[in-house]
């Protein structure tokens, strides 16, 4: 996972156990928590013995802030 500046530079990557990420957002009090998902569902035996992580949600803590995620209302 990598965060990029306006003009594409990468400015930090963040080294994730699994090959297949699914979804970010960023939590905590102060949003400088990020929050990472992986899937699991239909990887092959081989990836899933190379990384045995796959299918958790890993959080990494960050240098900026993120922006919170909009509520879901029904």
């Amino acid at each position: 996972m990598v965060r990029l500046s306006p003009g594409g530079e990468e400015l930090c990557r963040v080294e994730v156990p699994f090959a297949c990420p699914t979804m970010v957002c960023f939590g905590g009090a102060d949003l400088q928590t990020l929050y990472i998902t992986s899937a699991r569902a239909g990887r092959s035996a081989a990836e899933l013995a190379r990384y045995p992580l796959s299918g958790v949600v890993v959080s990494v803590p960050v240098a900026v802030a993120g922006l919170p995620e909009p509520g879901y209302r029904r």
